[in-house]
């Protein structure tokens, strides 16, 4: 946590020591995943540029807690660059200045729906954010139960619902939530 404001402050007021830490600490990590996952070089240097650029840009805004620095910056490069591969197409012309701002606005909303839905997320039950994330990780009803020690598969199919449930409904029932609906209109 130290160190997360130590490095937030430093992109915002632009001091290039420290900047330079989070590049020797934190880009070879992401270069690493982007390589791993149809990259390059290049484009790695881009993923982690926008990402401190959104971090400086959504941190001056409006301070939000960060509890890993590190961690928060490799999940936006790696949602950046999921985006980026979605979207990827083969063009021959040159991408403009203002395709580059629309695509990184486009990200940041959909950063901020993602950074939304995980403060919610927080609010469930241990128990629910465990079978909650092992469902959405993949695993099977099957695979949840012999994990949580479970009676039977259809007490977890009860547990996912009842906690995805309790999810919406908290979602739903923000008034933040009601503000990304209308925008989204």
């Amino acid at each position: 946590m130290e160190n997360t404001e130590r490095y937030i402050q430093a992109l915002i007021q632009g001091e290039d020591q420290i900047i330079n830490e989070i590049y020797k600490k934190i880009y070879p990590k992401v270069l690493a995943f982007i390589l791993t996952n149809k990259g390059n070089e290049e484009d790695a240097l881009d993923v982690f540029h926008d990402a401190l650029m959104y971090i400086i840009v959504t941190q001056k805004e409006k301070r939000s807690v960060i509890l890993s620095f590190e961690a928060y910056l490799f999940v936006i490069c790696k949602n950046i660059w999921k985006k980026t591969l979605k979207n990827k197409v083969i063009k021959t012309d040159v991408i403009t200045l203002e395709e580059k701002e629309t695509n990184l606005s486009a990200f940041i909303l959909e950063q901020q729906c993602f950074e939304f839905y995980i403060a919610k997320f927080n609010l469930l039950s241990e128990n629910c954010k465990d079978i909650l994330s092992s469902y959405f990780n993949g695993l099977s009803y099957e695979e949840i139960t012999l994990a949580n020690a479970y009676a039977t598969v259809n007490t977890v199919r009860q547990r996912v619902f009842k906690c995805r449930s309790k999810l919406m409904e908290l979602i739903k029932n923000d008034k933040e939530f009601q503000k990304i609906i209308k925008w989204g209109a």
